[in-house]
């Protein structure tokens, strides 16, 4: 009975981490759009949040997956550090972007 508690809860933590990750990439490509992108291609339309979500999707379809089975265990990535990176890479990036965008564009 545990071992079904168990996988249920990382189903659902899966579930809910690739929710978080497209919703916090959706955003982020959203205001991107809107400080970098439309300001130098004036003739382009803006993008709703939905929009950015969905081109978040489109652009995952060209991302690597490669997860490295062939690779020797000291090569391999540490899974707690790419989790932390997972979650904390959006903000950072929407951070710099931010910061960039202050700096230079406003």
């Amino acid at each position: 009975m545990e071992a079904l508690f168990g996988l249920i809860f990382l189903i659902v933590l899966f579930r809910i981490l690739f929710i978080y990750d497209t919703l916090s990439w959706g955003l982020v490509l959203y205001k991107f759009w809107a400080w970098f992108v439309l300001p130098i291609f004036t003739t382009l339309p803006e993008i709703s949040f939905v929009q950015a979500i969905g081109l978040m999707f489109f652009i995952g379809l060209f991302k690597s997956h490669f997860m490295g089975e062939n690779l020797k265990d000291e090569y391999k990535k540490d899974t707690n550090i790419t989790i932390f990176t997972a979650i904390i890479l959006p903000w950072m990036t929407y951070f710099f972007g931010w910061l960039a965008w202050q700096i230079w564009l406003v």
